[in-house]
């Protein structure tokens, strides 16, 4: 008789990796630590002048229920780096008990640090209870952009999100104190509402948090505004308050919403490091 080697009561597989950056003395920005436990991995560094492009793995592709898997990026001074992924992130449908699938990322940054966190779009199939989770914790001497693309369903199967949910949590702490907090929480009801997606099954949002000494706020608001205006759905650029920036995209193809997100990178990469940057060749591949 062909039995399951793993008891019918665990069925999860959890996963974490701890890298940290520090910028090395040839003037690059190198892995200073790496731990990882489970299917969670990096690639070799590629790097962009001073900048450090980092792929997080997780080779099995995609989450069932109980998995969980919790990232933690920690910067030294001065060190500059961008995380991305391979592929497109997966939250498949739950178990009958509705068990969750969590992500949760938490990224401490140290003075005059740059970081972008430009992780691939995530779907959400039908049926999926997921929690996705980010925490950024900086100073006022540095600067975040990071964004979470959600794509709600599989339309090239016609495969529709007609239940579950998926809960996306930001949290963006500086100097101790907590600038910016937001929760939302998708359901297919809010998929539909007028109020809420009106239909939409692409979502993004990206944070933008500028270093306090930072004067341009109001000219770059007009620059990121003028280029999100080329989007084919609903977008936004807003000043939360000084120094933040965010940006939300809702529309009905994932495609246009990547390609909108790769130019907020040229963008405000340029505007981070006061140069023309390159995208991550993973994206291209």
């Amino acid at each position: 008789m062909n039995q399951s080697i793993f008891p019918k009561d665990d069925l999860s597989w959890p996963a974490s990796i701890d890298c940290e950056f520090h910028l090395a003395s040839t003037g690059r920005t190198e892995l200073a630590k790496l731990n990882h436990l489970g299917p969670l991995r990096v690639q070799r560094l590629f790097h962009d002048e001073s900048l450090a492009h980092c792929y997080l793995l997780h080779p099995p592709g995609g989450m069932v229920s109980g998995d969980n898997l919790k990232t933690r990026i920690q910067l030294h001074p001065d060190s500059r780096a961008l995380v991305t992924t391979p592929s497109s992130g997966k939250f498949y449908k739950a178990r009958s008990n509705g068990s969750l699938q969590t992500t949760c990322t938490s990224i401490v940054m140290g003075p005059r640090t740059y970081f972008a966190y430009l992780p691939q779009d995530t779907i959400v199939f039908n049926g999926a209870f997921g929690v996705l989770q980010n925490e950024i914790n900086l100073p006022s001497t540095a600067t975040y952009f990071g964004w979470e693309h959600i794509v709600l369903g599989r339309l090239a199967g016609d495969h529709k999100f007609e239940s579950g949910q998926l809960t996306q949590i930001f949290s963006i702490i500086r100097d101790g104190k907590l600038l910016y907090q937001d929760r939302f929480e998708m359901t297919p009801e809010i998929l539909q509402s007028i109020a809420g997606l009106n239909g939409s099954t692409s979502y993004a949002v990206a944070f933008l948090v500028l270093p306090e000494s930072f004067s341009e706020q109001e000219s770059l608001i007009s620059v990121l505004r003028e280029l999100v205006s080329q989007f084919s759905g609903f977008a936004g650029v807003s000043a939360v308050r000084a120094s933040l920036i965010c940006i939300r995209l809702i529309g009905d193809r994932a495609e246009d919403t990547r390609l909108i997100l790769e130019s907020l990178w040229s963008e405000v990469g340029s505007v981070m490091l006061g140069r023309v940057v390159m995208q991550p060749r993973i994206w291209r591949t």
